[in-house]
């Protein structure tokens, strides 16, 4: 009995299988008939879009006008075909100068500097406050302006108003050599300049500034060769010149009015740092520090009339000493210090610094205000008192 039923299912199941498979003949055929009857014959019909097939390559199909088949070309930047000399070929490696050229520098007080060659020319334009108008009057400032720079004269002869300094270490910007830069290694530069005065056909009076020699060392001494290039020559030239000018400028605001009470009070200067504020003209002040630091325990080593800077040694008077002098101890510890006296509108302002040139701490310059803002008002009374014999009582110590 269980072999006929198994029986009939097989039969049942192929039979099923053979109504699937005519199923899916019947789909094919007419798949078939729909891609081969004439329902839809454009499927297999070409379009007729083959213009493609007669394009050609044509040689050069753009046409330039003849004007421009040429284009314009800018040699400016173009490198020019300089032979090396045998100078040239020594300035390579660590003696290469890659210092940018220095420039002259514009001042209000009516002065120019320009370039003749390697020479610099300093104009004093007709709106100067200087009030140059004759070579004497030139050759006058031209003295000061030597003498105010401490910068020694070899020869000089006033007929032809002309003045050779003698030699003198300047750093790279032509400026006198000081103890910044050495504290910065910088290169120092053994010169003679030579100085002349003359006048335009304009009516200009001026100086004409020449180099005659420089020797070259480094930081530490080492010898660096003579040979400057031309442009080298012009930038020392113009940093002279320009350090001339700001002797010059220096000089005329000595006559500024100086206040009749100084109130010196504490602030910050333009780095915010601690700093003592002076209601008084910069050039004032400076002339004030310069004659106070020496007589209230700072040693001035050097100072530096470009960067407005004094580099000083400190040694605590004692006490009774600074009473008698009418002023508070300055309660400051024996080393070295770096002072800067900076512009700030009307005002004049004054920052201490540490041997590592670290601004001081706001309660050691709290410390030190009592008693060196006692100083500072006592010296302009008597500044103002002295005028131009203020300085004289301390040029032997400088």
């Amino acid at each position: 009995m269980a072999h006929l039923k198994l029986h009939s299912l097989a039969r049942a199941l192929a039979v099923g299988s053979g109504a699937l498979m005519l199923t899916a003949c019947s789909t094919v055929s007419d798949v078939w008939d729909f891609a081969t009857d004439d329902s839809d014959a454009s499927l297999r019909e070409p379009t007729g879009y083959y213009d493609h097939t007669d394009v050609q390559e044509h040689v050069d199909p753009l046409v330039v006008p003849a004007d421009l088949a040429t284009p314009m070309t800018d040699r400016t930047l173009e490198v020019p075909a300089v032979q090396a000399s045998d100078e040239s070929r020594t300035l390579v490696g660590a003696r290469m100068d890659v210092r940018p050229p220095v420039v002259s520098q514009v001042s209000e007080m009516g002065v120019e500097i320009v370039n003749n060659g390697e020479d610099a020319i300093v104009w004093f334009l007709p709106y100067s406050t200087f009030n140059v108008t004759s070579q004497d009057q030139a050759w006058q400032m031209l003295n000061n302006a030597l003498s105010f720079l401490r910068v020694p004269v070899a020869e000089s002869n006033p007929m032809s108003y002309a003045i050779a300094t003698g030699p003198m270490d300047y750093n790279s910007f032509g400026e006198p050599y000081d103890e910044i830069s050495s504290g910065m290694e910088a290169y120092r530069y053994s010169q003679v300049y030579k100085v002349a005065v003359g006048s335009s056909s304009s009516g200009l009076v001026g100086f004409n500034v020449s180099l005659v020699s420089s020797s070259s060392y480094t930081g530490d001494g080492d010898a660096m060769g003579d040979y400057l290039n031309p442009r080298q020559r012009r930038s020392f030239t113009t940093g002279f010149a320009n350090s001339l000018i700001k002797a010059l400028v220096m000089q005329s605001k000595q006559g500024e009015i100086v206040p009749d009470n100084v109130n010196v009070f504490l602030g910050r200067d333009n780095n915010d740092q601690d700093a003592l504020i002076v209601p008084a003209p910069y050039q004032s002040t400076w002339n004030v520090m310069r004659g106070l630091l020496e007589q209230y325990g700072f040693t001035v080593d050097e100072y530096s009339i470009s960067r407005s800077s004094f580099n000083v040694s400190f040694e605590e008077l004692n006490a009774e000493d600074y009473r008698a002098l009418g002023v508070e101890p300055f309660n400051l510890v024996e080393g070295e210090y770096i002072v800067r006296l900076a512009v700030s509108g009307e005002q004049t302002v004054i920052t201490f610094y540490d041997e590592d040139d670290k601004p001081l701490s706001a309660t050691t310059v709290a410390a030190m205000y009592p008693g060196l803002s006692q100083a500072i008002a006592r010296e302009f009374a008597i500044y103002k008192s002295d005028g131009a014999n203020y300085l004289a009582k301390f040029s032997e110590e400088d």
